[in-house]
């Protein structure tokens, strides 16, 4: 179990890593051309920020349940918790795109696609807490389940 809590949190490092290089260039677009695009991404900087946060935090619980995993020890009320966390991070991300949704209709630069895409994005987000409560749920159970057994024995 050692090697996949390595594996995981080396995936964990890439993704920091990925999301690190995507969120700067992300940045330096929207600060270095006067275009539709960086006005709009300068708009709405508040909601970037509270997602970039929360993806950064998303990882950071990850890498606990990873080193729960490395200890051989997946079913536990730790990984529970940390699931949780992640089902209420990823509503936080839920409410962000809405309330872009609403930011941008207010302002009256609210086209279909970008709704397509925020509507997109917070359905994906409502699937991945839902994931989540429902691993927490599972693991809670298989704990559960361990905890009986090794009483039996």
């Amino acid at each position: 179990m050692k090697r996949y809590g390595i594996l995981l949190k080396a995936v964990v490092i890439l993704l920091g890593l990925m999301g690190a290089a995507f969120f700067t260039a992300f940045a330096l677009y929207a600060r270095a051309y006067q275009t539709h695009v960086a006005e709009l991404i300068n708009d709405a900087l508040f909601f970037h920020i509270v997602i970039v946060a929360g993806c950064y935090a998303e990882l950071a619980v990850f890498w606990g349940i990873a080193g729960q995993i490395g200890r051989d020890n997946s079913f536990s009320p730790e990984n529970r918790r940390s699931f949780r966390v992640m089902a209420a991070i990823a509503l936080v991300f839920v409410a962000c795109f809405f309330g872009m949704l609403v930011f941008f209709a207010v302002r009256g630069r609210l086209i279909i696609i970008r709704a397509m895409y925020l509507i997109f994005m917070g359905l994906l987000s409502f699937i991945f807490s839902a994931i989540c409560e429902v691993l927490s749920r599972l693991i809670h159970h298989a704990w559960l389940v361990k905890n009986e057994n090794d009483l039996t024995i």
